[in-house]
């Protein structure tokens, strides 16, 4: 009497490398990097404006090392050098491609991804929302940090490389931690805030247009109202490049009206920071919206 057999199809069990759960997040960072470095236009030409911006400062910084020019605003009269003063004047360029790169970008990354459907096959493969939510903003962080961090960083070290002596380099190393703050909160301005407009609406056109229309718009309105009076002068700091070259003179010991006003400090340190935590809490409300409708989920 034949006994049956039990044949081998050619299933295996998996023996690669399993890695942490705590990790996933670093999935999705890399995707998001790899998705943004496709194509020229969404940001590769933004950064090579950005070194184009850099090379035509440290340029100049470098022509003009020995100038003096007098500061206008709050403290008139007050005497200054070409090369101390042009990384914070710099940052008006690198805000404008900040901003090129955050509307090709960053304001359409959780509305395209609702369009898409792409959440119900995160969810499906138990990826979670805080690792969903970490992941896009390490890897936007990561690109807008290229262009807001690395500049200024490298026109302060520029910087330090005219000084006339030893003594002015131990003077100016303050210089770098400086230039890597204001980098630090032009990255967040550019990367975090228009994650949360993305996140407001579902298609990418209209998170596009919504983050444009709020930096230009309302941002320009925010500055006309601060030209009211001293009282209004904090409204300006709704306008988020207005801000981040606020906290920028500040730093710098340079007190330089931008559009005829100048923002508090502290003003522009706490838009920038609730900018940032509305932005983010967004981001987790949508995001926990599609897992609780979507397929699958994880914990």
């Amino acid at each position: 009497m034949s006994t049956g057999q039990i044949h081998d199809l050619g299933y295996k069990r998996y023996v690669g490398s399993r890695r942490s759960v705590d990790t996933r997040w670093m999935v999705i960072m890399r995707h998001q990097l790899s998705t943004a470095w496709k194509g020229w236009w969404r940001f590769k030409a933004a950064l090579i404006a950005a070194l184009i911006a850099t090379f035509a400062t440290g340029t100049v910084m470098y022509f003009l090392r020995n100038e003096l020019f007098r500061m206008l605003g709050a403290i008139s009269g007050e005497i200054v050098r070409f090369s101390d003063g042009l990384l914070p004047f710099s940052l008006i360029w690198y805000c404008k491609i900040g901003f090129l790169v955050s509307l090709l970008v960053c304001s359409t990354v959780v509305a395209g991804d609702v369009q898409s459907g792409a959440f119900t096959f995160y969810f499906a493969r138990s990826v979670r929302p805080r690792d969903y939510v970490l992941g896009k903003l390490a890897g936007l962080g990561i690109l807008l940090s290229a262009i807001m961090v690395a500049g200024p960083v490298l026109l302060a070290g520029f910087r330090l490389g005219l000084a006339d002596n030893l003594d002015q380099v131990v003077a100016l190393l303050p210089t770098l931690p400086k230039a890597l703050a204001i980098g630090a909160l032009g990255t967040v301005i550019y990367a975090v805030v228009p994650l949360g407009f993305s996140a407001l609406v579902s298609n990418p056109r209209y998170a596009m247009a919504l983050w444009a229309a709020y930096d230009i718009v309302i941002g320009g309105i925010a500055e006309g109202i601060g030209h009211v009076g001293t009282s209004a002068k904090a409204v300006a700091a709704f306008d988020l490049p207005s801000a981040l070259q606020a906290v920028a003179y500040d730093l710098f010991g340079m007190r330089i009206a931008r559009g005829g006003i100048t923002i508090p400090t502290w003003a522009a340190v706490t838009s920038i920071a609730v900018h940032a935590v509305l932005a983010i809490a967004v981001v987790i409300w949508r995001v926990r919206r599609a897992q609780q409708t979507g397929v699958g989920g994880a914990s």
